[in-house]
């Protein structure tokens, strides 16, 4: 079965005579199928140019009518401009057209009318309605290749919300980009409004409501950690300054890459001061979802029924998966009940060795093994994981259920102010998400959150190292107060103490000798007393002693 399409200026009389011929056709015969395209005079020539360029046809008036093969599809055969097609038309079909100049005239002037009163009803009705721009950043990505027509859809964000669709690349990739965009059109989503794709970040982020940045710095194989941190706080930081600059003040930003979401997303918050900084988040969600999955593969239940698996700390670093709070939903046990009924999933996981082990290991190595699988990164389940995020961050989350996310920390559960740490949340359906404050924690746990604020202090400090300290100054080199030298004081303290030592010694030694030269005196005083009174009890001997002096003395006269 065959079409015929008819395009031409509005306002021209031979394609209102071909148009009506066609309605002839299409009035009597069952098998004429008619299709019109009805372009505005200061459009024609730009619109023939591109549709000749496209399908390879050398034309260059109005009207243009070709015919095409409805079951078959291609490009269509070409018959030509309106003489050409009234030929067609009495050949094929015996049918010829008897309308005048004047009736012509007269009708071309209605079509112009009327496609005027279309396009002004047309712009009134795209004006009431105000769709959402949604910018995708590394739009040629396979994540963003998934999330699209989650998005157009309208699962995301809704079965009454129009979308456009920025799609951000490089320069070196927005070719690709472009085919991209012909995919997204070719989804032929009703949500759908409009797909632009651009190089450039001013563009994309423009009048944005919502952003998702699914940029990843690859990090080179003997680089420093520090290093790569560096680059991707300066390429993410550019990108923080362009979104305070253009897009719309209460935009959502979602870091969705691989690479370390949490420290970006810190350091997007302190370069965009314009954007709420809860308005700012890190994915965790994947993450979640293989700790759900792990858990459902031993239970042997949907993944989709584990709920409140909570990932702590850093998804890309240091984190803490914790099932403390964890519950299943349709388990094949003893007891049964409604769909709202639940389990925890530590009373029906017996091994504690197990549970504290094995599990944190085939949660780690898990995103590895499908790498190793696939030779490829996932790309499915990232799209998912985002696109689930959002619809809840828009719509709302399920009732009584919470989820993991990256947000700015207030100061609770021990993690410090102002680090960007994956925690308990609520999402509600005004938009927004809501930290839950009432989980108790254990001080085993409490420990494994201190080792991720460890971690997340560590990245944060390669851009804001802590104040340096210098190590203390030899005091021949300090100066104190009154030209004194610090630790002389203590010094000639010391010396004086040694001299008082000194003067005791030397005071105590001569107190000494004095004591000894007065005991030798007294001695000898004691001596010379005995030895007078010894004399005094011989008196004999001394008048011998003077007689003999007597004679002597008469002798010698």
């Amino acid at each position: 079965m065959a079409k015929i399409v008819i395009a031409g200026r509005a306002n021209c009389p031979y394609f209102a005579k071909s148009e009506l011929l066609a309605d002839n056709l299409a009035k009597n015969l069952d098998d004429f199928k008619l299709h019109k395209i009805v372009i505005q005079p200061s459009e024609w020539e730009e619109w023939l140019s591109k549709t000749c360029s496209e399908r390879k046809w050398l034309h260059t008036k109005s009207p243009m009518v070709w015919r095409e093969l409805i079951d078959r599809g291609g490009k269509g055969v070409l018959i030509g401009g309106a003489n050409d097609f009234q030929e067609y038309a009495r050949g094929y079909y015996s049918v010829v057209s008897n309308f005048i100049s004047d009736d012509m005239l007269k009708i071309a002037e209605e079509n112009l009318k009327t496609k005027d009163e279309l396009d002004e009803e047309e712009r009134s009705l795209k004006a009431l309605s105000k769709p959402v721009n949604i910018c995708i950043t590394n739009a040629s990505s396979p994540v963003s290749y998934g999330l699209i027509p989650e998005i157009a859809k309208g699962v995301t964000f809704g079965d009454q919300t129009e979308v456009t669709l920025h799609l951000l690349d490089s320069e070196e990739n927005i070719e690709g980009v472009g085919g991209v965009e012909f995919e997204a059109v070719d989804l032929a989503c009703p949500l759908l409004r409009g797909v632009k794709t651009t190089s450039d970040p001013k563009a994309a982020f423009k009048d944005c409501s919502v952003i998702i940045l699914l940029d990843e710095i690859k990090k080179g194989e003997e680089e420093e950690n520090s290093d790569w941190l560096k680059r991707n706080f300066e390429f993410f930081t550019n990108y923080a300054n362009i979104i305070g600059a253009v897009a719309k003040k209460d935009v959502k930003i979602l870091i969705g890459g691989a690479g370390p979401v949490n420290f970006i997303t810190d350091m997007m918050i302190r370069n965009a001061p314009e954007i709420p900084r809860q308005n700012f988040v890190a994915f965790s969600r994947l993450l979640e979802n293989q700790v759900k999955a792990v858990i459902g593969h031993l239970l042997k239940v949907n993944s989709a029924y584990i709920v409140d698996a909570l990932v702590w700390g850093n998804p890309a670093g240091e984190r803490f998966v914790d099932i403390a709070h964890c519950r299943v939903h349709n388990f094949d046990g003893a007891i049964w009940g409604p769909p709202f009924y639940s389990r925890p999933v530590k009373e029906l996981i017996y091994d504690k060795k197990w549970l504290e082990k094995e599990f944190q290991e085939m949660v780690n190595s898990r995103q590895q093994n499908l790498v190793t699988t696939m030779n490829h990164r996932n790309s499915v389940s990232h799209a998912a994981a985002i696109a689930t995020l959002l619809q809840h961050w828009v719509q709302g989350s399920p009732e009584g259920q919470i989820f993991s996310l990256g947000v700015y920390s207030e100061g609770d559960y021990g993690i410090p102010e102002g680090l960007v740490c994956s925690v308990p949340v609520r999402f509600h359906s005004a938009g927004y998400w809501e930290l839950v404050k009432d989980i108790e924690m254990a001080e085993e746990e409490n420990e494994k959150i201190k080792l991720c604020v460890e971690d997340l202090t560590k990245e944060y400090e390669v851009i804001f190292p802590p104040p340096f300290i210098p190590p203390p100054t030899p005091p021949a080199e300090q100066e104190a107060e009154g030209g004194k030298v610090f630790g002389t004081e203590e010094s000639q303290q010391t010396d004086d103490a040694k001299k008082e030592e000194d003067g005791n010694s030397s005071a105590t030694m001569t107190g000494t000798t004095s004591e000894s030269e007065g005991d030798t005196d007294k001695l000898a005083k004691i001596v010379e007393e005995k030895g007078e009174e010894e004399k005094a009890e011989q008196p004999g001997d001394g008048q011998k002693t003077d007689e003999s002096e007597d004679q002597t003395e008469e002798a010698d006269e």
